[in-house]
């Protein structure tokens, strides 16, 4: 007799998965849902900013792709990062290059660059600012872009060695990235 899928809801926050057991639930839209420490954490929807956000700069990424196809090979909505055993997060967008690791699977398959936007409320702050910064850094991701309109900017953490650095850009600048020869992301209305 096989095993009933587990479906998990916003009711489920805090609820304990294994990493078995969070690849195989099903989850209650419209909520996204991670798992950190091995605790199901839930992300209320995003709102209509949020997803305008993370359009305009798909969008830009995706015509970056089709221009330079032997840079990117990916650039996905909410893909799926398996961090280590404990905690598995959805980035806003993932950016994965054309390199050795290709053959890789997601979740398993690190992207090169993530972009998170910041969502309202002091949890969402923390969450993207510091837990999600921690997550990334240690899993080896070589860039993290938060993306933040309640504060006008954008903070790109670039990996040097273990750990990473920082730069603030604001809405009068251009994103751009060592990875990304030639991209040029005007900031302006994004931010």
């Amino acid at each position: 007799m096989s095993k009933p899928q587990l479906f998990i809801t916003d009711a489920d926050a805090g609820l304990e998965l294994s990493a078995d057991e969070y690849a195989e639930a099903d989850f209650q839209p419209p909520c996204k849902y991670e798992r950190a420490q091995r605790r199901i954490i839930v992300l209320p929807p995003p709102g209509h900013f949020h997803f305008l956000i993370v359009e305009r700069i798909h969008e830009l990424l995706v015509t970056y792709k089709f221009a330079h196809k032997n840079v990117i090979q990916h650039v996905i909505q909410e893909s799926w990062i398996a961090i280590n055993k404990k905690t598995d997060r959805r980035p806003d967008l993932a950016v994965y290059l054309h390199n050795q690791d290709a053959q890789q699977q997601i979740p398993q398959r690190l992207p090169e660059i993530v972009f998170e936007i910041v969502s309202p409320g002091n949890d969402a702050h923390d969450r993207d600012y510091v837990e999600k910064r921690n997550d990334y850094e240690q899993a080896g991701v070589q860039e993290y872009v938060i993306v933040d309109r309640f504060e006008h900017r954008v903070t790109v953490l670039r990996r040097d060695g273990e750990t990473f650095v920082e730069s603030t850009l604001q809405d009068d600048d251009e994103y751009t990235s060592p990875l990304l020869p030639g991209l040029e992301i005007p900031l302006q209305g994004i931010v």
